[in-house]
């Protein structure tokens, strides 16, 4: 029995303020767990397929990746999916995953050194992309699907076709591992972004594979950086790292027509950054942190919620009780482990936020409008 609701009930979620949007305001709330991992949850992407259930797709050092079936919203089971299908092939970990807009396949990047396209209706490789010599770090879908990029541990950044062919390579695009690499979600640019350890964003002409200068050198971070996110209008670019200071760009067009990035909003969170992500709804990003998830309103310049992960202890009342007797007798102080957010999305509606945990765990919280306290009457 996994027993957790009243340990999040004892201000498992400190929230540190309410943001405030559309006049209204907004709460997070736990919602539940789902476990099936036997190793860090280090990607995910929320499905959603018109006509059919919406599902939840991640990834993991245990070198699987799991299709989850999710719980009806409003239902009262602190289990919030399972797990129905399952794909193996990779030999090492797996370190990120691109679901195609259509959800019917899914790319994996892995420190095997391979990138896998998988039929998501069959759970089978129909794909094997070889030409990264060392770990895959990162690897995406366009937004039509017909193209791949991919980066890694060799610092370069490859184009692939769907056919598995390696079309174009950029040799050392970064001066140490890339990281993360993203198409903009904005048909009309042909555009992509990439992240890399030596502490620089950059900014790609898709159909010339190079990059567009920047006008003036925008100082990103000391350390290097892990994530890369884009808004889903394609004017955002959202990055952090080892320093733990979230960085906002504004992707700007020029008289030439030529693209550069602009410094907008620099929030230091003061905790390592292993992802972000844009909500679809409103001007937030949500930073996946070394200790919980930190939800930043770039609006107003302010974070918002602190959410601290909490363990999911699976032990029985009878257990609890016996445990508690014992630290009172021997006057011990339980011992708390930091858990980790590797890896995070959202839902399309925007109202539900799944993090990938270093427990092994998915946590899921609601991002729901605050109820007005009615008055009191003597």
């Amino acid at each position: 029995v996994v027993s957790t609701q009243s340990t999040w009930d004892q201000l498992k979620v400190r929230i540190q303020g309410m943001a405030e949007a559309d006049k209204k305001q907004y709460e997070v709330i736990y919602k539940g767990y789902m476990k099936g991992h036997n190793g860090w949850v280090t990607s995910m992407q929320f499905g959603a397929r018109e006509g059919r259930d919406n599902f939840l797709i991640s990834s993991s050092r245990d070198k699987s990746v799991l299709i989850w079936k999710l719980k009806p919203e409003g239902t009262e089971d602190e289990e919030f999916g399972t797990p129905f299908k399952i794909l193996k092939g990779h030999s090492h970990f797996i370190n990120e995953l691109s679901l195609s807009n259509d959800c019917a396949h899914c790319l994996t990047a892995g420190w095997d050194g391979f990138i896998r396209m998988w039929d998501i209706n069959e759970g089978k490789t129909v794909r094997l992309f070889k030409g990264h010599t060392k770990d895959v770090l990162s690897v995406a879908f366009s937004q039509d699907n017909r193209q791949i990029i991919s980066g890694g541990r060799d610092k370069t950044i490859r184009l692939w076709n769907i056919l598995g062919e390696n079309k174009y390579t950029i040799e050392s695009a970064h001066n140490d591992w890339v990281s993360s690499v993203r198409f903009s979600p904005d048909k009309s640019q042909d555009l992509f972004f990439s992240a890399g350890w030596d502490r620089k964003v950059k900014l790609w002409n898709k159909k010339s594979m190079s990059e567009f200068v920047p006008d003036s050198p925008i100082n990103f971070s000391s350390q290097y950086l892990s994530t890369l996110a884009i808004a889903p209008s394609g004017a955002f670019v959202a990055t952090g790292g080892k320093e733990g200071n979230l960085k906002i760009l504004s992707v700007k067009q020029k008289p030439d027509l030529s693209f550069g990035l602009e410094d907008t909003r620099n929030c230091p969170l003061l905790n390592e950054i292993n992802t972000v992500a844009f909500s679809p709804k409103f001007f937030w990003v949500a930073c996946g942190c070394d200790n919980g998830i930190k939800l930043y309103d770039f609006k107003a310049n302010n974070v918002f919620a602190d959410i601290q992960m909490q363990p999911l202890e699976e032990t029985s009342k009878d257990e609890d009780k016996e445990e508690e007797e014992e630290e009172k007798k021997e006057k011990k102080v339980k011992r708390v482990h930091k858990i980790g957010v590797l890896s995070m999305c959202m839902n399309t509606a925007g109202n539900l936020i799944f993090a990938g945990c270093t427990d092994n765990n998915i946590r899921v919280f609601e991002i729901a409008e605050k109820k007005a306290q009615q008055p009191k009457y003597q």
